[in-house]
């Protein structure tokens, strides 16, 4: 098996290799020898992400999201941008790496099968030819309820069923390709509002702004915006501050990390600015915010928590007034 690069993974990234011994049943089993992963995952900004490789026993795609990268094979070498797929079929030497002044952010994975090659040549890519393939996809934003699926079978026990079932929508995805590919629709029919949403969910730790929701859904700023307003009431960068502020209040909920750390965490370089838009849309700052979730949650060591704040306080008065009695 082609090892996957094991460079360290940067925070929202992730990588999945399929235990050997459930390889193995997947290439036996009838329902799954036809076309398997051997690992997949997603790699986000992957800055330094570099590979080569002369030995390579199964085939890969890699699908760029965002930024860009280069390869090289024997006799081809080319870019792979934002929207586009790359195909290195089994058996080609070829190495590959993210543009160190806009990395990648990719999809990839390692696949296997007898019916492998054939489902490339349903795709358009001529397995028999020695070149590494890019095909430029339209609308590949239908495309992510079933990569997140994929995604999410990472965090379970990876028993035989759910590899099957990792099987089941990885053939899917490829089955898509051609579709997406040769059916290039009005410009208007490809914007979709849940693979924007789930872009931006996805990408919550970003600071990102109109053009790149614009360049995502393939529209201009001004089109995407009036299309966004229409289907919203309302415009996507307040759509997405809202959303981010969602998220900090959970963060806030669930961990003991601080505003700044909070506000970090989410794109925000200045934790007073996170502090205001956070008091903006959710009524109180984010300390304030805190102490209300803790007293809703353990009422009694909220009343600990205020008489110890009202001692403190009273203490203080008494200093203050010893002060000016001197």
């Amino acid at each position: 098996m082609s090892q996957p690069s094991d460079w360290p993974l940067p925070a929202g990234s992730s990588r999945l290799i399929i235990p050997h011994a459930v390889n193995q049943q997947l290439a036996r089993h009838p329902l799954s020898s036809g076309l398997y992963p051997v690992a997949y995952g997603h790699y986000l900004e992957a800055k330094d992400h570099r590979v080569r490789r002369t030995a390579h026993t199964d085939h890969l795609l890699i699908f760029c999201h965002a930024g860009r990268g280069f390869y090289r094979t024997d006799n081809d070498q080319g870019t792979i941008n934002a929207g586009q797929v790359l195909f290195l079929r089994q058996d080609i030497a070829h190495s590959y790496h993210s543009d160190p002044e806009s990395p990648w952010s990719i999809y990839w994975a390692h696949f296997a099968g007898s019916e492998a090659e054939e489902f490339m040549d349903y795709i358009g890519i001529k397995t028999q030819l020695q070149q590494a393939p890019v095909i430029t996809l339209r609308r590949w934003q239908s495309l992510l309820p079933d990569v997140t699926d994929l995604l999410n079978l990472q965090h379970q026990r990876l028993t035989f069923e759910r590899a099957m079932l990792a099987t089941a929508i990885l053939r899917k995805l490829l089955a898509q390709l051609p579709l997406l590919i040769r059916d290039p629709d009005k410009i208007d029919a490809g914007f979709s509002l849940t693979a924007l949403d789930r872009f931006m969910r996805d990408n919550s730790h970003r600071s990102l702004g109109l053009n790149d929701f614009a360049e995502f859904s393939g529209l201009s700023r001004y089109y995407f915006s009036k299309k966004f307003r229409e289907l919203t009431g309302g415009p996507p960068l307040r759509y997405f501050n809202e959303m981010k502020i969602m998220a900090a209040q959970r963060m806030l909920e669930q961990t003991n990390a601080s505003v700044r750390q909070v506000a970090l965490a989410f794109g925000f370089d200045d934790p007073y600015y996170f502090s205001r838009l956070f008091k903006k849309i959710s009524g109180c700052s984010p300390q304030i915010y805190r102490e209300r979730f803790l007293a809703a949650e353990n009422p009694e060591q909220a009343k600990l928590t205020n008489a110890k704040n009202e001692r403190n306080l009273s203490q203080v008065a008494a200093t203050h007034e010893e002060n000016t009695d001197l």
